[in-house]
Order: structure tokens, then C-alpha cells, then sequence
């Protein structure tokens, strides 16, 4: 494998003039430029990607933490990030932690090893791992220190979002299907469902599921649903689980929107492609993703960032599942 040396001395240009030029750090003249280009395509030579974040202090390079890449939002989330990191000059480190706090303990070592620039922690299990952190940081859903950003939807006001929907379309009998108690996203939409409730002297009745995405698991959560036929409106707290209740209901014989009407979160493809159609509390995820890595590229670059919660609104998609039905 070729390397530094031997392209200095193809070139006949000094090993600090080709660093340079590699690294980008530092005057090199237009001809030495062009000579060291040269002898690199001949050589096929791939710059070390270790070796230059050593010398550079940046290695272009980004860990993205995510909870499950088979969670649609969280798989649209990834591919935004990645794509507006390509385009900012860095690259994606993917990190799958299944909300396990030991493997999201085992990624962290393994991005310190490989000295990326910073780290996207989503929805963090394991937020005292990251006191002795010295790399830039920003976190997605959740709180992890008081030093570190926290980017989000604001959770809290679409959790009010969609029980004034359910509210206008005449929903009186309503269920909430939350999240686990663990993501602080889910019980903001929870909390914020239940304050708008109790404005209007609303009774709420609750279940808990205890996965987000885990399909298996969702179907076994969906048998703590009792009475289901006693319900008119429903709120569920992401979309996928919401296709689950949707299923359900469906082989119980319940007409949607006729007998009940439905509302998920997150906007997910998923929601579209259903039938009917789920009616969702959008959460912005193109502003989202590029706010993270606009955020973070300056703390990497040690630009002056305010330490804050960043809040994005969210909106009502209105589709099929909350649609009024006329006889």
C-alpha cells in the first residue's frame, strides 16, 4: 500500500507539502498541487482515515446513535443526517442500540477509539457514561446533561395536538396507548395529551405498551387493549404502533373512522401507506436532521454555540383514520 512518503518522492515535493495538501491545512502552491494529484491517481492511494484525524484533530467523521433502524421514523431520521453530513464533508458512523444501555456503553468506547468528531445520541440509556466525554455531543429526544444540546419536536404540544383533533371530531369515549415511561418524548405527548383533556373534563383511558417498534412485542402489547369497542377516539403514541392498534381493531370487526377514529405520531412513511390512511402528529424530521448536524460541525469546529433545548414545532397530518363520515 502506498503511502505519504512515497508520494513526496514520486513528486518531488517534501512530505509536509503533501501532508498539507492531504489534510488541507496550510499553503501549497497550484503546481505542487497538480504534481501531487498526479502521483496519488497513480498510486490509487486512499488517505488514512486515523492517521489524519491524529493530525487534523477532526476526523470527519460522525456517530449517529439511534434506537432501532428498523423504526421508520428513526430510519428516515438516519438517512437525512447522512445525506446533509455528505454534503458538510463528513461521514456517518451508524450505531443500532435496541435502547440497550450496555451496547449503547459499548459504541461509545468503540467512536472514542476511533476518534470521531462528535456523537448524535438519541434517546440516550446510559447518560452518566457521558460525563468524561471530551467530544462534542448533541442529543435527540432526550436530556442527557446540562452541558449538552438537546434537539426535538415539541412532544408536549403535539401530545394537545391530537386530542383537540379527537375532541373536534366528536370523540368523547377516548384511550391513549403511550410509550414506556423510559422515553422522555413519549410521556411529554402523553403529559400533553392528558393536560388538553383535563381542559375540557375529559376522563383519559390509559395503556402502556412497553416497545416502540419491536413488532412482536407491539403485538403482544396490544392484548392489555380491553373493551376495545367501548372507545371512539384512540391516540397512540408513534405511528408504527398505531398500525398494530389499527390491525387489531380491524379483525375485531370496528370500522375506522366510522366506529373509532385514530391518531399516531411521528409522520412516518408508514402512515401513508396504510388503509385507511393515518391521520399523525408531524414531527419535522428534515429540520430536525440537519439542525443536528448544523449543530453539531460548529461545536466540532469550536464555534460559540448556546448549550440549550432546541424545540421544533409539530403539526396535525390530517388523513382517513379521523375523517368525519357522513351516512
Amino acid at each position: 500500500m502506498s503511502n505519504i512518503r512515497e508520494i513526496a518522492k514520486k513528486a518531488g515535493i517534501s512530505i509536509a507539502t503533501v501532508s498539507r495538501y492531504l489534510n488541507d491545512n496550510g499553503y501549497v502552491s497550484e503546481e505542487a498541487r497538480k504534481k501531487i494529484q498526479v502521483v496519488i491517481e497513480e498510486l490509487n492511494y486512499t488517505p488514512n482515515a486515523l492517521a489524519r484525524a491524529m493530525f487534523t484533530k477532526n476526523s470527519k467523521t460522525i456517530g449517529l446513535m439511534i434506537p432501532n433502524i428498523s423504526n421508520p421514523f428513526f430510519n428516515q431520521m438516519a438517512a437525512i443526517i447522512e445525506d446533509y453530513a455528505k454534503n458538510m464533508g463528513y461521514t456517518i458512523f451508524l450505531c443500532n442500540t435496541d435502547d440497550d444501555k450496555e451496547k449503547e456503553k459499548n459504541y461509545l468506547e468503540v467512536l472514542q477509539s476511533h476518534r470521531v468528531a462528535g456523537i448524535i445520541a438519541s434517546r440516550s440509556q446510559c447518560k452518566e457514561e457521558y460525563v468524561n466525554i471530551d467530544i462534542p455531543v448533541i442529543a435527540f429526544e432526550n436530556h442527557i446533561l446540562d452541558n449538552i444540546i438537546t434537539i426535538s419536536s415539541d412532544n408536549y404540544n403535539g401530545g394537545k395536538i391530537a386530542f383537540e383533533h379527537l375532541y373536534q371530531r366528536g370523540c368523547r369515549k377516548i384511550l391513549h396507548i403511550k410509550g414506556p415511561q423510559c422515553f422522555e418524548a413519549t410521556e411529554l405527548r402523553y403529559t400533553g395529551f392528558l393536560d388538553a383533556a383535563k381542559a375540557k373534563n375529559i376522563k383519559i383511558d390509559i395503556v402502556e405498551f412497553q416497545s416502540d417498534f419491536q413488532v412482536k412485542m407491539l403485538e403482544v402489547d396490544k392484548k392489555s387493549i380491553k373493551n376495545i369497542r367501548d372507545y371512539d377516539g384512540i391516540f397512540v403514541f408513534n405511528d408504527i404502533a398505531a398500525a398494530t392498534v389499527m390491525r387489531f381493531i380491524k379483525k375485531s370487526g370496528i370500522q375506522i373512522p366510522q366506529e373509532v377514529k385514530i391518531i399516531g405520531f411521528d409522520n412516518s412513511f408508514i402512515g401513508e401507506l396504510l388503509y385507511p390512511s393515518l391521520t399523525t402528529i408531524s414531527q419535522p424530521i428534515e429540520k430536525l436532521g440537519t439542525m443536528i448536524v448544523q449543530l453539531l460541525i460548529k461545536l466540532i469546529n469550536g464555534e460559540e454555540v448556546l448549550i440549550k433545548d432546541y424545540i421544533i414545532e409539530t403539526q396535525l397530518i390530517e388523513r382517513e383514520t379521523t375523517k368525519v363520515f357522513k351516512l
